[in-house]
């Protein structure tokens, strides 16, 4: 069960991903300005807010599943040596994590800012492939280090627990921040503007201590 909790704020890191989370302000401001026009009530507002949420969602969703199969194929290679490449991830991370610290991180962004002339939906999962792209291009040793461990689970319904809560971590974030747009925009963009420059070495931080848990579990099941 710890290992579910540890899954589910990995999960909420990943969201807050500098790569990723850099792509918040653009997608917000168009997100919001479109919504502006016509003043429509609290249920439509909601109801479009969830729609694109969940449909970012998906888009997430898709990325996810992608690196995850391929995770698996190359795990079934090297399934004797699992717990062994959990314990390197655990050590990536804290290498990471100290590099992110000191800005020297290895990192890309992705620009979204401009919209055509697609729907919003189009849109919506558009920016969630974009953000997963954006997270793993981040922290790929951070999903990693869960989908090994959900492989190396004693059962599969406790494995997929960890992937399940790493995934209501990311999708949880998703959503409170589009409400939050709906609602709230003028407020979630001043502390987003607050905490940009210091998302990285926040979550920095935040990896060390990661990937010392993460050799501190691997090491007590060895």
């Amino acid at each position: 069960m710890d290992f579910v909790y540890f899954s589910f704020m990995q999960g909420v890191l990943a969201f807050f991903a500098p790569c990723a989370v850099a792509l918040l302000p653009g997608y917000i401001v168009a997100y919001v300005s479109r919504g502006s026009s016509g003043n429509p009530g609290i249920r439509i507002r909601i109801f479009r807010g969830l729609k694109l949420a969940f449909l970012s969602i998906f888009g997430i969703l898709l990325i996810y599943a992608i690196a995850g199969g391929m995770i698996i194929v190359a795990s079934q290679l090297l399934k004797d040596y699992m717990k062994w490449i959990t314990v390197g991830m655990g050590s990536v991370l804290i290498v990471l994590g100290f590099l992110m610290v000191t800005g020297k991180s290895f990192s890309f962004s992705l620009n979204v800012n401009r919209t055509s002339g697609t729907s919003e939906s189009v849109e919506a999962f558009v920016f969630g492939i974009a953000y997963a792209i954006g997270a793993l291009g981040c922290l790929f040793p951070l999903f990693l280090v869960v989908a090994t461990q959900a492989m190396a689970a004693p059962t599969v319904l406790e494995g997929g627990s960890y992937i399940l809560a790493y995934f209501l971590g990311i999708s949880g974030m998703m959503i409170a921040v589009i409400m939050l747009s709906t609602f709230a925009k003028d407020l979630l963009m001043k502390y987003l503007r607050k905490i940009l420059p210091y998302i990285e070495q926040v979550t920095g931080g935040l990896l060390v201590l990661a990937g010392i848990y993460v050799i501190y579990y691997q090491m007590v099941l060895l």
